[in-house]
C-alpha cells in the first residue's frame, strides 16, 4: 500500500517531472505566461509592457577604481523598475554619490516608461536615506534574517 508520498514526504505525481536547474528561457516562458495572465486581469493593462531590461550604472574615482554602483532593472510588472543592489564604499559615502546613482536610475527608468520605483533595504542599512529621496515604506518583514528586518519601499516618479 502506498500514501502516496515518495521517501522524501514528496507527492508523488504520475506523469510529471520537476527540474532544479537553471534554464534562462524556461525562466522567460514562465515569467511571460504569467505577465500575459496578469494583463488580462488588470483594469489598466498596458498596450506593450516595457521588456524586463537590466540596468547598471558604477561609480569609479579619479583613478580608475570602482567605489560604487546600482543594480536594477525595468520589471516584469509595467511601469515598474526595481533597485536590487546599491553600494558605495564606507570611505566615499556622504558625498552624493548613492543619491546621484538613483538620480540617474530614476532618470532611465522613466526613459523606459516606469512610473514607479521598488527596493528592499535592512534596518541597519540605509531606510534613512531612502526616505530623504522620497521614498515611502508599504512594508517590513522582521527576522530576515533572524534579529533583523528588511523594510519594502516604493516612490511614484
Amino acid at each position: 500500500m502506498t500514501d502516496g508520498l515518495s521517501s522524501g514526504n514528496q507527492p508523488l505525481l504520475e506523469g510529471y517531472s520537476f527540474h532544479e536547474t537553471e534554464n534562462p528561457s524556461a525562466e522567460d516562458a514562465i515569467i511571460e505566461r504569467l505577465v500575459a495572465f496578469n494583463l488580462a486581469h488588470t483594469s489598466q493593462a498596458p498596450s506593450a509592457p516595457e521588456e524586463r531590461r537590466p540596468l547598471s550604472i558604477f561609480v569609479h574615482a579619479a583613478d580608475g577604481h570602482l567605489i560604487g554602483g546600482l543594480v536594477g532593472r525595468t520589471h516584469a510588472i509595467p511601469f515598474w523598475f526595481e533597485v536590487s543592489v546599491l553600494w558605495i564604499d564606507e570611505v566615499d559615502r556622504g558625498r552624493g554619490l548613492g543619491r546621484a546613482l538613483m538620480a540617474r536610475a530614476e532618470g532611465e527608468a522613466r526613459s523606459r516608461g516606469c512610473r514607479y520605483v521598488r527596493l528592499a533595504t535592512s534596518h541597519f542599512q540605509a531606510p534613512d536615506f531612502y526616505a530623504a529621496l522620497g521614498y515611502t515604506i508599504y512594508g517590513a518583514l522582521e527576522d530576515c534574517p533572524p534579529g533583523e528586518t528588511v523594510f519594502y519601499l516604493r516612490k511614484n516618479l
